[in-house]
């Protein structure tokens, strides 16, 4: 899955991925983070996602990243929000607005700064995004950038991967502790069957996959 492959869907308008709606699963389990509503948060490889004003409309300074100017032109078009972008030397361009900033490029030129110590972080869909051999890397990065103590609601999808490939991929509990377990303590919040799949895992004859919820810590 390189970058070209993520812009170029973007610039068909092939967003299957995006949700039109807040996710229901970030407004029951968020709560549970505990976190002070003026703290900023994380969302890495955002899109468009209503999730951001969601966040922001709690109090929270969003900071996002995506890949695609697209994508970031796009959520603050829609949102009918003005928005200014900063591009220091060096660094990645950053998009804002009332509270909200997306960082537009690679997701591993970011920082420690970047997150600005960000207690929280949400992925609902970066993870899942990833095939098996970047997602290591991602991982690894996001655990390295974030703070200690730093919680993460973390969905992910399993289904059977061999029926049809992704993204999104199928990524199992065994596989989350693999990736986050040294470093996180991790805790299941919940899990339910979804019908809300791409129309060809319908075609492969797959109709349901398991969505499961995860709080992450850091711990080390």
């Amino acid at each position: 899955m390189r970058s070209e492959f993520w812009l170029e869907l973007w610039r068909s308008g092939q967003l299957g991925f995006h949700q039109a709606t807040v996710n229901p699963w970030l407004a029951k389990h968020w709560p549970t983070l505990c976190l002070t509503s003026d703290c900023p948060v994380f969302v890495p490889l955002c899109g468009k996602s209503l999730d951001l004003a969601w966040l922001r409309a709690l109090g929270h300074r969003v900071i996002g990243v995506e890949l695609s100017e697209i994508a970031v032109r796009s959520f603050f078009e829609e949102a009918g929000t003005p928005f200014k972008m900063s591009n220091s030397a060096g660094d990645l361009p950053r998009f804002s607005s009332g509270g909200i900033h997306i960082y537009c490029g690679d997701y591993l030129e970011l920082s420690t700064p970047h997150l600005e110590a960000a207690p929280g972080a949400f992925d609902r869909g970066a993870l899942v995004a990833l095939p098996p051999e970047q997602r290591a890397v991602y991982a690894d990065h996001l655990q390295r950038i974030l703070p200690v103590g730093a919680q993460v609601l973390l969905i992910t999808l399993d289904y059977d991967q061999e029926r049809v490939p992704g993204p999104p991929f199928a990524v199992s509990q065994a596989q989350v502790r693999a990736l986050y377990g040294d470093r996180c303590r991790i805790r299941k919040l919940d899990s339910a069957p979804t019908e809300e799949l791409p129309p060809r895992f319908r075609e492969a004859g797959i109709k349901m996959a398991d969505e499961d919820i995860h709080l992450l810590t850091k711990v080390d």
